[in-house]
């Protein structure tokens, strides 16, 4: 289903009569692409994600490197794109080495999340880790490193932030040039990340200023550690002013991400429906961290004084582990929702 023939908020999940679909082959959602395409505005070609689903966790939360182990398994295991910024990589000798990181995008497997590269536009930017990087986002929001209270974030942080000498369009879109001939990759695809806030005129501004998409967050991670998130505006306000400004805009190529509340399958489903081309699965994720973690704290209790000693082993090393149960929740999530985007056809 393509943008321009959206269902209407009327006729949501409705899946088509048997008549409609008795006539296509068995085989007809094998050659369909289930995943999300964004457009390169400049080159008119478009780069392909396996599934419309993806996390800000890397980004936005305030210990991102013990959630990368994990992250890496989400995006190869359930092919969910990450927004995760490489310099942290960087400053960890132990961690391994990205399939794209120090290679063209074209080695990495089809099948595998993007890694999306952000950067911040109130940080100086570092053309290197950009030189491979097939997708760019801007984060027009405080760099996490610059948080005064370690451990946990306000909402303030999400208060769009602008460079003075951004701040008209021009100039913001030789911004964008450079970071799009910064990219060895000839089909690069840039966007920006805005809270949700003024949705129909930063939509605009993003548009005029070149992006290819643009991200906008309704619901923004604050911490795993305890489980906390923003809610910053309803979702349906944010998904029908963020469609209206695109469409005035009169370039129709432009994506759309939204990150919001997902709570169940029928959630993603829907905002697939409302004319969103991926979505961010981070508040279901916290919320099974949440609980994963409550379990664990249950069975420590009955632990032996051996698996408590190996526990404390590898806590000494400082290695990050990844969360096997979150990973396999993701995983079952993921295959669910794509049975029933094939029911509705959407």
């Amino acid at each position: 289903m393509t943008k321009k023939n959206k269902l209407p908020a009327s006729a949501l999940n409705r899946a088509r009569p048997l008549a409609d679909r008795i006539d296509l082959p068995p085989d007809a959602w094998t050659m369909r692409g289930l995943g999300c395409k964004l457009t390169c505005r400049n080159s008119g070609q478009s780069l392909h994600w396996p599934s419309p689903i993806y996390s800000r966790l890397g980004t936005d939360i305030p210990n991102p490197m013990e959630l990368h182990p994990t992250l890496e398994k989400l995006r190869r295991n359930c092919g969910i794109s990450v927004v995760e910024p490489q310099a942290d990589l960087l400053e960890q000798g132990t961690q391994p080495q990205r399939s794209n990181q120090q290679s063209s995008g074209a080695d990495r497997s089809m099948d595998d999340g993007l890694w999306i590269q952000p950067v911040f536009v109130d940080e100086p930017i570092d053309l290197q880790p950009l030189m491979h990087a097939e997708q760019i986002e801007l984060q027009f929001i405080p760099c996490h490193y610059q948080a005064t209270r370690p451990t946990s974030y306000r909402a303030d942080r999400w208060i769009p932030t602008l460079p003075s000498d951004l701040s008209q369009v021009d100039r913001m879109a030789r911004r964008v040039e450079l970071l799009r001939h910064a990219s060895d990759q000839p089909k690069v695809v840039l966007g920006g990340a805005i809270a949700a806030g003024s949705v129909y005129e930063d939509v605009r501004f993003l548009i005029d200023s070149g992006l290819d998409y643009v991200n906008v967050l309704s619901e923004v991670a604050a911490s795993l550690r305890p489980a906390k998130s923003w809610s910053l505006q309803p979702i349906d306000y944010v998904i029908e002013t963020a469609r209206r400004a695109i469409d005035d805009s009169g370039v129709p190529s432009v994506g759309l991400l939204v990150s919001g509340p997902i709570r169940s399958l029928d959630d993603g489903i829907r905002m697939l429906s409302l004319g969103v081309d991926a979505f961010s699965i981070d508040s279901w994720l916290i919320q099974q961290q949440s609980e994963s973690a409550t379990a664990l704290r249950a069975n420590e209790d009955y632990s032996s004084f051996l698996s408590g000693y190996s526990r404390q082993s590898e806590a000494s090393q400082g290695a990050p582990r990844v969360m096997d149960g979150l990973v396999l929740a993701a995983e079952n999530w993921v295959e669910e929702f794509c049975a029933l985007r094939r029911f509705f056809e959407i």
